[in-house]
């Protein structure tokens, strides 16, 4: 348990320097018990990224749910708009990307 603890944590640190090294503000949000970090695309305006940022495996966690689904719940939850599911990818690293539709 420690040594997934310590991996988690790793895995966190890692995440957020790529991030911030953007210059980009990100917002954290938490989805059925899952915390994501959801990031505007520095070069595609209206382009966000979403990352799970809990990866260890707990024993009483909520149930599963598709990580696209939180995705998408998670881009709503931090951007407010609706999410062009036509546009999301995912990239190898677990990270989806989508276009938002931000209806004024």
């Amino acid at each position: 348990m420690m040594k997934q603890t310590a991996l988690a944590a790793a895995l966190c640190a890692a995440l957020a320097p790529a991030a911030s090294a953007k210059d980009a503000e990100g917002t954290m949000v938490s989805v059925l018990g899952r915390d994501w970090a959801v990031f505007p695309v520095a070069d595609v305006p209206g382009r966000y990224s979403a990352t799970r940022m809990n990866l260890e495996h707990l024993p009483f966690r909520p149930p599963a749910v598709l990580t696209a689904r939180q995705a998408v719940r998670a881009l709503r939850a931090a951007t407010g708009c609706s999410v062009n599911m036509d546009t999301m990818v995912r990239s190898i690293n677990s990270t989806y990307y989508a276009q938002v539709i931000c209806r004024k």
